[in-house]
């Protein structure tokens, strides 16, 4: 069995995890869920954090995010940082992994892991870069998500081969497929 630690499309399951970042959100009791700002959803953000604290709280909750910096929006860097900075003391006072989007940002994200000395679980979900970037994670204590890209992507196939098993999860994010149907995953030539 495999966990899908980033879904958008599902329904959360023992091992689905549904991320929930459009708004307004409501805790559903019997699911587990996510919660996050998104930075392309931010226009509103401080209502948004006001309806997003409570819902973190609920025991439901198994992980903070989909939040994080993307370089290729016209919201400005700094007030993505400022937000998810608080994304991360979130995830910190609550004990919950963290659920990262990251677009052209991967310093950043590595250099407030360092600044914020950060002891939760990190995820990069839409982990598509190359092993050097991967490795730089992995140094830094980011864990990395794979969607399909990794059943088409010789180099995703790469960066998955060589990197410890506990740095690796899996997502179907946006798309309707479970993460057991990766046909990659189920062969023995990935196995560490």
């Amino acid at each position: 069995m495999y966990l899908d630690i980033h879904s958008h499309t599902q329904h959360s399951t023992v091992d689905t995890l549904v991320i929930r970042n459009q708004y307004p959100l409501t805790a559903d009791t019997t699911e587990p869920f996510s919660v996050g700002i998104h930075p392309w959803y931010i226009e509103n953000w401080e209502l948004q954090w006001e309806t997003l604290v409570p819902l973190a709280k609920h025991h439901n909750c198994w992980a903070i995010g989909e939040c994080g910096l993307d370089k290729n929006i016209a919201t400005p860097l700094p007030l993505q940082q400022e937000i998810f900075l608080k994304h991360i003391h979130l995830a910190e006072t609550l004990e919950l992994p963290l659920i990262i989007h990251c677009v052209k940002a991967y310093s950043e994200i590595i250099h407030l892991r360092k600044i914020t000395k950060s002891k939760q679980l990190w995820i990069l979900h839409g982990f598509r870069k190359n092993l050097k970037i991967a490795q730089e994670c992995i140094t830094h204590g980011i864990a990395l998500s794979f969607g399909s890209a990794l059943t088409y992507s010789p180099q995703l196939q790469e960066v998955f081969k060589n990197i410890p098993r506990e740095y690796r999860f899996f997502e179907s994010d946006d798309i309707e497929i479970s993460v057991s149907k990766f046909p990659i995953f189920l062969t023995d030539k990935f196995a560490n």
